[in-house]
Formats: C-alpha cells, structure tokens, sequence
C-alpha cells in the first residue's frame, strides 16, 4: 500500500479578513498551524500598537485557531484574534473627550479614581437596597486598594487597573 503525499500533506489556501494586513500564504498541512498562529500573533502585536498609541493597554484577550484533520495531520484551516483595550478617555466609544495624542499621567490616573471613589461613596449612602449596597461596597474597596498603589508607589499590572477601571466604567 502506497500513501500519496500530496493528499497525506495537503497544501492549505488561506484569505485574510479585509482590511487585515499580511499575505495569504499557502501552507502544508503539516504546517499550518504555525502559519496561521504567526499572522495571528502579527494581529494581536498590531492591536497592542494600536492601544499604545491611543495611550492605553490591552486588558485581555487570545488568539484561536480552528484546528481540523487534513490528510495525516491536525490542521489550523482558521484563525481569529480578539482583544479588549482600555484607552483613558474613550468611554461609548465616543473620542471627543481627549484627542488621541493625549496620554493620561498617573497623576490623571490617580485624579480619575479619587472621582470615581467619592462617586461611589455618594452612592452608598442615598441607596436602601442591601445588593447594591454590598456592589457599591466591592467596587469602593477596589478602588481604595488601587490608590493605596498609588500612595505606595507601586505600579499595578496593567491587566489589574484595566479591569477595575473597566468594571466601574
């Protein structure tokens, strides 16, 4: 019995999305999956430089490949890259509070969550309902613990701070 190495490595066709940058190599099964995670790693280094220049940060994401049998191997036919930013000022997605060439300092940092502190306070004193009252006071220990950093001048990951500022946004 004789295998055909063409169809135990088949060669795989891949289109990129419109608008996304790279080429659409062809690659064989066998190595497909590097092929596909390397333009998805192209991608995922392009919405890091996007939120850098905005002057903000990825707070999360991934990159996923649909991985299928073709011919002898396990294949990566797709790829998808998703990621969520935190840009300082961008709220709504409405970019008419801060141009985009204005980074926020640490100091607006540190003004925005003392705001957003008070804010909370306020809150928890005018409302009567015990789950709100035990959210408001959640959020508020976040938030003094985020300044606490600040006092202590630490700097928090990048993740953290983006995911307080995301869940109180």
């Amino acid at each position: 019995m004789r295998v055909d190495p063409a169809s135990f490595n088949p060669i795989l066709g891949y289109k990129l999305d419109p608008g996304e940058p790279g080429l659409a190599h062809s690659a064989p099964a066998s190595m497909s999956i590097l092929r596909v995670l390397t333009q998805e790693v192209s991608n995922y280094l392009a919405f890091k430089r996007e939120a850098v220049e905005k002057g903000g940060f990825i707070i999360s994401g991934g990159i996923y490949l649909d991985l299928r049998k073709r011919g002898g191997f396990l294949a990566a036919v797709a790829g998808k890259t998703k990621v969520w930013m935190y840009i300082p000022g961008e709220r709504n997605a409405r970019k008419e509070e801060e141009p985009d060439d204005v980074q926020r300092s640490r100091e607006d940092e540190k003004a925005f969550l003392k705001d957003k502190l008070q804010e909370l306070k306020m809150k928890l004193q005018i409302t009567d309902d015990p789950q709100e009252k035990e959210r408001l006071e959640r959020e508020i220990a976040l938030l003094e613990m985020a300044l606490s950093s600040f006092k202590a001048s630490l700097v928090l990951p990048q993740f953290l701070v983006g995911a307080l500022l995301d869940t109180l946004a």
